[in-house]
């Protein structure tokens, strides 16, 4: 009996004693992070003050009446990096707050462009040097036709973040960026570029190496044509829409 009691006393300072190092093992948060993108965004100049170049010879000019903007056909963007934590445990073995970074995330946006939903009304000059604006069909035609226009970004993103372990397997994340951008055009035989200021904000959860989120992403632009006659450069470009993705962790 006594040694029964005994071997109960030291199985209990045994099994203490690995509950203890278990406590005090760090756990292990997933930094790392490889997102995959599905894009929806939209494309609205803020003025009317921009110009289409020679594109129609019939366009006298545009109206800022009627600025619908454009939204993409379709998009995909690619993005990795990972998270510096600020402590090297998690406060409380659940939260863990640091800095977001991705040295590369790349943007691919197709759109179909139609000059009169992205400018508003076409106004032409008449004779006597004064405009009339052009309506329904004859403002298509002036406008020409709708031709694909290619738009490609790279970015860097920094930013807060904090993410959430409540087990081993489970990771949610939540965070705000700030991401400078190179964006640039290809439409109709011509390409322009420029810095552009683009913010991120979102959320993510993955199990284990897999999960999935959402993020809203904007900002604005002024485009500068380096070659061709579609010249977007008299106008900032606001650019707002989200994107959903799957994402690797580890």
């Amino acid at each position: 009996m006594k040694k029964f009691f005994f071997f109960l006393v030291f199985a209990g300072i045994g099994v203490t004693a690995l509950a203890q190092e278990s406590a005090d093992e760090p756990k292990k948060v997933r930094s790392k992070f490889f997102n995959i993108n599905y894009v929806y965004e939209k494309i609205k100049p803020t003025d009317s003050s921009f110009g289409l170049g020679d594109i129609s010879d019939e366009v006298g000019g545009i109206a800022n009446d009627k600025i619908e903007g454009l939204k993409n056909n379709w998009g995909i963007s690619l993005t990795r990096g990972r998270s510096y934590m600020l402590h090297k445990k998690p406060i409380a073995r659940l939260i863990s707050i640091g800095i977001d970074a991705s040295f590369f995330d790349v943007t691919y946006s197709n759109y179909t462009f139609d000059a009169a939903k992205f400018g508003g009304s076409l106004v032409a000059g008449d004779e006597d040097g004064e405009s009339s604006e052009i309506s329904g069909d004859a403002s298509e035609e002036a406008a020409g036709e709708n031709f694909d226009f290619h738009k490609m970004e790279y970015s860097f993103q920094v930013g807060p973040s904090i993410t959430i372990t409540p087990g081993r397997d489970l990771t949610i994340a939540a965070y705000a960026r700030f991401a400078p951008t190179f964006a640039a055009y290809y439409a109709d035989s011509s390409f322009g570029g420029n810095y552009a200021s683009m913010f991120v904000t979102g959320a993510s959860v993955a199990y284990r190496k897999v999960g999935f989120g959402i993020e809203a992403r904007m900002g604005s632009y002024k485009y500068k044509c380096f070659s061709g006659d579609l010249d977007l450069s008299g106008s900032k470009i606001k650019s707002s829409g989200f994107r959903a993705y799957l994402q690797f962790r580890w």
